[in-house]
C-alpha cells in the first residue's frame, strides 16, 4: 500500500499545481488582451467606431468562451452562481428591452454582444488564478506588458503611440497615448495601472509595485489628460486617507459625497440654473471644454424618449443627432460628435432614466455595500482598496468622458473588473479566489 501511495501523491499534487500553472496563465493572457485592447496603436481616433471591427468580433467572442469554459471547469458553484447578481440581470434585460427601441436594433443588438462577452471575460480573469498570490501575479505581469508596450511605442512606433497633428485629433499633438486610442483613454487607463502599482507595494512586492506605480504616473502626465491627472491624487486620498481615518465606513461617506457633488457640478449645471449660477460665482467661466452646451444639447432633443431611451448605440451613431438643426452659438458642434462626453446621460439617452437608475444601482450602492462587507484581514484590505480606487477614479471620470458599457474600450473593462472584484470580496472575502 505505501509504495504505491506515495507515486499517487505525488502525482495528485503535480497535477493539482499543473492545473495551478495553466488557470495563472490563463488569467494573465486574458488580462493582457483586456488591457493592451485587441486593436492596439491605432493610427487615428475615431470615438468607438472601430469597437466593431472583426478583430474585436472573434477576440473577445474567444476571450468570453475561454472564460466561460473556465468558469465551468474550475470556478466553485457557489462563487460562480454569485456573479448570477439579480440586479446585474435586471439591469441588461432592460438595457436589451431599450435595444429593441433602437433605429438599427439588428448592430445596436450586436454591439450589447460583444460588450457582455468583454463583460464575461473581466469576471472569468478575476475567477482564475487559484490564489491570492497567482492573482497578484496575473495583474501584476498583464499590467506591467500594457505599459511596456505603450513605452515601447513612444520610442520606436511614435507615429502609431503619439498624437499627431493630423486629423480631428490634431489639437494633441505630442501627447502620449502609447497603445490606445487617446490620450483620455491612456490618461485613465494608466491610472489603474498605478492603483496596481500601489496594491503590489501594500503586498510587499516593491520592487515591481513601485516600477510600475512610476511609469504609470509619468505617463498619466504624458498624455495632457487633466481629469486623469487631477483624479488620481485625489481618489488615493480619498481611499487610503479615509481607510486610516475609518475604517470601511468613511471611504465610502466621502466618495459618495465626492459623486453627488461632481454630478451636481456637471449635469446639475445645465439641468438646474441655481446650480449654474452658483458654479458660475465660484468658478466663473467654467463650461468643461464646451461640455456643458453638448448636454443642453442633448437633453433638449432627448427631451421626450427618456422614459425607455433611443436603445443603445443609438443616439449618436444613427443620423438622429445628424438631422436636428444645432445652434450657432454652442461652443461644440453636436453633429460631429460621437458621444456626450458624459457616461451618466449616455446612458439615459440609451436606457431612459430607469436605465440610469439601475445603472448607478450596480455600480456606486451595490459595489460600495459589497466594499463595507469586505474583510478586514490585511489581504482583504488591500484588495477591497484596489477595487475601490480603481471604481471610484472611473465613476468620477465618468462625468466627464464616454466609456460606460463601451464594448472594446479598456477604462469600461477596468471598471467592471473592480465591481465584479468587490462582489466576490464582499459575498466570500479571498474564497473567492483561494487562500
Amino acid at each position: 500500500m505505501s509504495s504505491t501511495a506515495a507515486p499517487k501523491a505525488i502525482d495528485a499534487g503535480a497535477r493539482a499545481e499543473f492545473v495551478a500553472f495553466v488557470r495563472t496563465v490563463l488569467a494573465t493572457l486574458v488580462l493582457t488582451a483586456l488591457f493592451v485592447t485587441l486593436t492596439p496603436f491605432q493610427a487615428s481616433f475615431e470615438g468607438n467606431v472601430d469597437a466593431g471591427n472583426l478583430v474585436n468580433q472573434l477576440g473577445y467572442t474567444v476571450l468570453a468562451g475561454i472564460a466561460l469554459l473556465c468558469h465551468l471547469a474550475f470556478t466553485e458553484r457557489r462563487v460562480a452562481l454569485s456573479l448570477l447578481r439579480p440586479a446585474w440581470i435586471v439591469t441588461l434585460l432592460w438595457i436589451f428591452f431599450s435595444t429593441a427601441q433602437s433605429l438599427d436594433a439588428g448592430n445596436a443588438a450586436r454591439a450589447l454582444a460583444f460588450t457582455l462577452f468583454a463583460m464575461v471575460a473581466a469576471t472569468g480573469a478575476l475567477c482564475l488564478p487559484p490564489n491570492v498570490r497567482a492573482f497578484r501575479f496575473a495583474l501584476g505581469a498583464a499590467a506591467c506588458i500594457a505599459v511596456a508596450l505603450s513605452y515601447f511605442g513612444i520610442v520606436f512606433m511614435p507615429a502609431g503611440a503619439i498624437h499627431s497633428d493630423a486629423g480631428p485629433e490634431g489639437m494633441h499633438v505630442g501627447l502620449w497615448r502609447g497603445v490606445y486610442s487617446h490620450k483620455n483613454v491612456a490618461g485613465a487607463v494608466m491610472a489603474s495601472f498605478f492603483f496596481i502599482g500601489i496594491y503590489l507595494m501594500r503586498a510587499r512586492q516593491w520592487l515591481i509595485g513601485g516600477a510600475l506605480a512610476a511609469l504609470s504616473l509619468v505617463f498619466v502626465l504624458q498624455t495632457g489628460s487633466k481629469t486623469a491627472a487631477a483624479l488620481l491624487p485625489a481618489v488615493v486620498l480619498l481611499v487610503m486617507g479615509g481607510r486610516l481615518i475609518g475604517g470601511r465606513i468613511v471611504p465610502v461617506l466621502v466618495l459618495s459625497l465626492a459623486l453627488i457633488v461632481t454630478a451636481l457640478a456637471t449635469l446639475g449645471s445645465v439641468m438646474i440654473p441655481a446650480i449654474n449660477d452658483l458654479l458660475q460665482l465660484v468658478m466663473p467661466g467654467t463650461t468643461f471644454t464646451g461640455r456643458t452646451d453638448l448636454w443642453r444639447f442633448a437633453l433638449a432633443a432627448a427631451d421626450g424618449h427618456l422614459s425607455t431611451g433611443f436603445g443603445f448605440e443609438s443616439f449618436w451613431r444613427d443620423g438622429f443627432v445628424t438631422s436636428v438643426e444645432a445652434s450657432r452659438e454652442l461652443a461644440w458642434d453636436p453633429r460631429g460628435a460621437t458621444n456626450a462626453h458624459n457616461g451618466y446621460l449616455d446612458i439615459a439617452i440609451a436606457t431612459g432614466w430607469p436605465g440610469l437608475a439601475l445603472v448607478v444601482l450596480i455600480l456606486v450602492v451595490l459595489p460600495f455595500a459589497d466594499f463595507l462587507r469586505s474583510g478586514r484581514d490585511d489581504e482583504s484590505r488591500r484588495l477591497a482598496d484596489l477595487f475601490l480606487m480603481i471604481l471610484a477614479f472611473g465613476l468620477l471620470n465618468a462625468f466627464l468622458e464616454s466609456f460606460l458599457f463601451e464594448r472594446a474600450n479598456p477604462i469600461w473593462v477596468t471598471l467592471w473588473m473592480a465591481v465584479v472584484g468587490l462582489r466576490l470580496q464582499g459575498r466570500h472575502g479571498l474564497s473567492a479566489t483561494g487562500p
